[in-house]
């Protein structure tokens, strides 16, 4: 059922070490995503202490705060909210108040946007509504995560391991069947079998991964970057970022470049 929310503001906070979370009553949800060290807070007469990659609900009207100085690593999204309608909020009422988050990755990326956007075009309410709405969707949304290791087939394993470590030779199927000894008709059908996806799919979506790293961490041009990590066409390579991202490769590095954070 989809809750319908109206957004208010949201931050990024990266400590310097020193500080704590403001004790304070407000009248807005908030929903804190910690990406780095831990964040110790009390909300009323509760304790939490949210680890990294978990989230935590707060509902307004309850006075709360940090519990501990800062660490210098620390690093967390916050945004403010209300539910639009009566149904919406008793939704929210009955969601958990600090949970693991399924996607980290991606719930990370939606805040970036809802920042990004909430900079750019300050007055697109509606764009930032339905951003919010994604991220509290994503936040709470149970992933099919794929077996573990251990629960696969060794022909799998095998595959998996040869996909991580040599995403930039240009692979086919069949050239992967035969290192493998094995048909490749039937790589294929277990592999999606287990996987839900083709040996492609998995295969450009690793080398996306490392691509959107380097956009992130260096100033090496796109179709270089597309090479690098075993794309020969830099316009298959921005139509799969696309797909994975919603947006071309050079819109995320100007996004991942920006900064949106207070320090205090």
């Amino acid at each position: 059922m989809r809750i319908h929310l109206k957004a208010h503001n949201g931050g990024r906070l990266v400590s310097r070490g020193h500080g704590r979370h403001l004790s304070r009553i407000i009248r807005d949800w908030e929903l804190i995503f910690v990406l780095k060290s831990r964040l110790e807070m009390f909300v009323g007469t509760e304790s939490f202490d949210i680890p990294a990659e978990h989230c935590l609900l707060l509902r307004p009207g309850i006075y709360h705060g940090g519990r501990s100085e800062y660490t210098p690593e620390l690093s967390f999204f916050w945004i403010h909210f209300l539910p639009a309608d009566e149904q919406s909020e008793q939704i929210l009422g009955s969601l958990p108040r600090m949970f693991h988050t399924g996607n980290p990755a991606r719930l990370s990326e939606y805040f970036q946007q809802f920042l990004s956007l909430q900079e750019d075009a300050p007055d697109d309410e509606d764009g930032r509504n339905l951003l919010m709405e994604l991220i509290l969707h994503e936040a709470f949304r149970k992933t099919n995560e794929n077996p573990e290791p251990r629960k696969l087939p060794a022909l799998m394993q095998e595959l998996r391991k040869m996909l991580s470590l040599r995403f930039r030779e240009p692979f086919s199927t069949s050239q992967l069947a035969g290192e493998l000894q094995c048909n490749p008709d039937y790589l294929g059908r277990l592999h999606r079998k287990y996987f839900n996806e083709s040996i492609t799919d998995t295969l450009n979506r690793i080398r996306i991964i490392h691509a959107a790293e380097r956009l992130r961490s260096t100033t090496q041009g796109i179709a270089q970057i597309a090479y690098e990590v075993g794309f020969n066409d830099p316009a298959y390579f921005r139509r799969r970022f696309f797909q994975c991202y919603a947006m071309s490769p050079r819109a995320y590095r100007r996004l991942k470049t920006q900064e949106y954070v207070n320090t205090e």
